[in-house]
This record gives C-alpha cells, sequence and structure tokens, in this order.
C-alpha cells in the first residue's frame, strides 16, 4: 500500500509512519499524535498513547473537552480533585469523555494503548497549569452501551460519547461494517471527522474530489470541514473504526430524528 494515494484535497489517509514523535508525556510508555497542531487540524485531535507495564502520564487539563477510547489493555483513570483522585479502573471498549477544565492522568500495571484527545485541539497540550476542579466531571461510557444508532453510517453505527450524552465538541463513535458496506455519503458543514480504523481494510472515498484513498488496521482517516466522503469495506474484509465528527454536527443528528435543541436546552441549563 505503500505506492498508493495517501492525501487528496480535504481528506488523507495518515499511516502509523506518519504520526509525530513521542511528546514525552508518559513515563514508560508514550504520546505521539496522529491528528493534531501538525496537520494543522482545529476541531479535532487524535493521539496514540501506549502504557507500558507499571507506566504513568503527568496529568493534562485542556480549555475545552476531550474524549479517549481503550483499544487494548486496562488503564486506570485518575481524576484529580481538590480533595484527592478519583480512580476510575477501564478494559477495552472504555470510552472516556473529560469535559474542559477537569485535570486527567493515567496508569496501567500491565499495559494498555489508548486512542484520542482534546476536542477542539489543544495547541498547548502539556504545558498548561493544572488546577483541579472541587468536583469529580469525567464521565466513563463503553462502546457496548450506545446512545444512538445512525443506520446512514452502517447497521451497527453506535454513537456513545455523543451530544445526547452531554459532549458538545468532543465525539467517539464506534462503527463496523460489514464486507461490501458502505456508509452514505454524507458532509460535515462545520466539524473536522477522524476515523480510525482498528480492524480491517476498505477504501476512504473522497466523493467532493472523485477520489479513493485505500486504508488498513492502524490508518486514521480525517476529513476537512465541508468535504463531501464516504467510508467502504470493499476489500472484502469486516472494518471496525472509532471517532467521528467533532464538534457535533447538529444537522447529521437532526437528520437522525434527534431532537437537537432539546439536548441543546439541556446543555445549557
Amino acid at each position: 500500500m505503500t505506492n498508493e494515494l495517501t492525501t487528496s484535497a480535504g481528506l488523507a489517509v495518515i499511516r502509523p509512519a506518519e504520526w509525530g514523535p513521542d511528546l514525552g508525556f508518559v513515563s514508560g510508555g508514550s504520546w505521539r499524535e496522529i491528528v493534531g497542531p501538525a496537520q494543522g487540524a482545529v476541531c479535532r485531535s487524535f493521539y496514540d498513547l501506549v502504557l507500558g507495564a507499571g507506566a504513568t502520564s503527568r496529568p493534562l487539563a485542556h480549555p475545552g473537552e476531550a474524549v479517549y477510547y481503550v483499544v487494548e489493555g486496562t488503564v486506570t483513570l485518575l481524576e484529580h480533585v481538590e480533595s484527592g483522585s478519583v480512580s476510575h479502573s477501564l478494559g477495552e471498549g472504555s470510552m472516556i469523555h473529560v469535559p474542559g477544565r477537569s485535570v486527567y492522568s493515567f496508569e496501567s500495571a500491565s499495559g494498555a494503548r489508548l486512542v484520542g484527545g482534546p476536542s477542539p485541539v489543544d495547541p498547548q497540550i502539556g504545558e498548561r497549569p493544572t488546577e483541579p476542579l472541587s468536583e469529580s466531571a469525567i464521565a466513563i461510557h463503553h462502546r457496548d452501551r450506545p446512545g444512538l444508532m445512525v443506520p446512514f453510517i452502517s447497521k451497527d453505527a453506535r454513537l456513545v460519547v455523543w451530544l445526547g450524552a452531554g459532549a458538545e465538541t468532543a465525539n467517539m463513535n464506534y462503527v463496523v461494517l460489514e464486507p461490501g458496506e458502505r456508509n452514505k455519503e454524507h458532509v460535515h458543514a462545520v466539524s473536522e471527522d477522524t476515523i480510525h480504523i482498528l480492524e480491517g481494510h476498505g477504501t476512504a472515498e473522497n466523493v467532493t474530489t472523485g477520489e479513493k484513498l485505500p486504508f488498513g488496521p492502524g490508518d486514521t482517516v480525517h476529513i476537512q470541514i465541508g468535504f463531501w466522503h464516504a467510508v467502504a469495506a470493499d476489500l472484502g474484509e469486516r472494518v471496525v473504526s472509532v471517532g467521528g465528527p467533532c464538534p457535533a454536527d447538529v444537522d447529521m443528528l437532526r437528520n437522525a430524528g434527534v431532537d437537537v435543541d432539546a439536548l441543546l436546552g439541556a446543555a445549557g441549563a
């Protein structure tokens, strides 16, 4: 696949060999940028976090929301509040929604891998002072407990961390495309879309330009605002991915029958 098209106007397939260097946020592991400031992203960042046995990360906080998915292993999320730390033990399939200004860190006794990051992008990630909030605010979700199914994406497209769960700028979907299945082509008017491939080979279609870009496990498809696109499991394999548009695509949710105004009203209450 090394000689095949990996970028087109508005859409890129980012291979692991193209990830950024280790940012040094993990003692006993690594924290590497997949999508973020280096790619010019604004709405969504996506990092690869590897924690070896006994690894710990430095405490982080962001002005806006952040979201993570546990790809494999077991990890402990520490939420640092004024009274101490709140501990969350998490396994594969767990998703973490971090509200703005919440202070958090990760540790793992046996090793783990996560993907995700601040959404919107935090250009000063790792450089900001951390001041614990008075109360716990981080929410834990799981891929097997979705809040909404979106059939125009696939027969098994699960919105887990989404507007209905209180996430306005961060998002984490879990999507399975069976062999031969393809999204209905769509566009996000105000959102960047990031799709991290966990399993399978397929094709990312830049419908705006007519170009098709192949992908495989470990690749990440990043689509800029305003580009029509679709993802297809057209190479005879099941495709599993996490990610999604950031901020929440309210037009897409309305088309799926969601009362967006009620959700936004509840979030602002």
